[in-house]
C-alpha cells in the first residue's frame, strides 16, 4: 500500500510532508527525499515513538489541526477517516484541504462501503454498514464511495486518481490467516498467539495477502467501488 501511495504522489519533490493521524510515524519515516516530516496524532505515546524516528510530531485533532494554512506540499492520511463518525468526516477533510499548499498533493487511504467480499463473510448483524472486522478495529463509519466523493468535493478537493482494492482475493487470505490464529484465552493462549503471528507461516500469509491485494487492485480497482481505497487529491 505504501508503494502505491508513492506511485500516486508522482515524481515531484516535496519540502514539507504532514502525516495526519500518523501515529508512530511509520509512513512519514519511509518517505524519501522530503526535508521536513511532521506527524499529527492524538495519541501521545505514539508521538514519542515518532520523535524517536527523528520526525517532528505534535499532538492534535484531525478535525481541528494545530497547523497553519497551506503549509504542506504533501499531506498523507492513512486508516484515519474510518475511525471518525460520519458526521466528523467533513471537518477532517476540510482541515486536510486547509493545510495543503496550492499545487500540493493529498494522499488518502481509507475504507468505504460497496462491493467487497468481507461485507458478506464478516457480517455483524445490526451494525451495517460496518462488519465484524470494522468493530474489532475500532472503526466508527464506512461511507459509500459516492458519499465519500461528495465529502471530498465539498472540502474543495479534486480526485486525480483512485484505486479500490481488497475485493475478493485479499479477503480470502485474511480469512485463512484468521483460521490459523489460536482462540484460547489466558497467558498460555496469548503466548501461543504471539508465536503464531510471528511464525514463518503467518509471515508468508501476510506476503501473499499483500500480493493478492495488489491483484485485486489491478483486476477491479479502477472500476469496481468498495473495500479499501486510495485517492490522489488536489485542490
Amino acid at each position: 500500500m505504501w508503494r502505491t501511495l508513492r506511485r500516486f504522489a508522482g515524481g515531484g519533490e516535496y519540502d514539507n510532508l504532514v502525516d495526519l493521524g500518523g501515529g508512530e510515524g511509520y509512513f512519514a519515516a519511509l518517505w524519501p527525499g522530503v526535508r521536513r516530516k511532521l506527524v499529527v496524532d492524538a495519541v501521545t505515546p505514539a508521538l514519542a515513538v515518532a520523535r524517536g524516528r527523528g520526525l517532528l510530531a505534535v499532538a492534535g485533532d484531525v478535525r481541528r489541526l494545530p497547523l497553519r494554512d497551506g503549509g504542506a506540499e504533501l499531506v498523507v492520511s492513512s486508516d484515519v477517516l474510518e475511525h471518525l463518525t460520519a458526521a466528523d468526516i467533513p471537518a477532517a477533510l476540510a482541515e486536510m484541504a486547509r493545510v495543503l499548499a496550492p499545487g500540493g498533493v493529498a494522499l488518502l487511504h481509507t475504507s468505504c462501503y460497496g462491493v467487497y467480499l468481507r461485507r458478506w463473510l464478516r457480517r455483524a448483524p445490526g451494525s451495517e454498514p460496518l462488519d465484524a472486522d470494522d468493530l474489532k478495529d475500532g472503526h466508527r463509519s464506512r461511507l459509500t464511495p459516492a458519499a465519500l466523493e461528495r465529502a471530498l468535493a465539498a472540502a474543495g478537493f479534486k480526485v486525480k486518481r483512485r484505486r479500490y482494492y481488497k475485493h475478493l482475493f485479499h479477503p480470502l487470505t485474511a480469512l485463512a490467516a484468521g483460521a490459523a490464529r489460536p482462540r484460547g484465552g489466558g497467558a498460555d493462549g496469548a503466548h501461543d498467539k504471539r508465536n503464531v503471528l510471528q511464525s514463518p507461516i503467518m509471515r508468508g500469509l501476510n506476503n501473499v495477502r499483500a500480493a493478492l491485494a495488489r491483484l485485486d487492485m489491478l483486476a477491479f480497482g479502477w472500476w469496481l467501488p468498495g473495500g479499501a481505497v486510495i485517492y490522489k487529491l488536489e485542490k
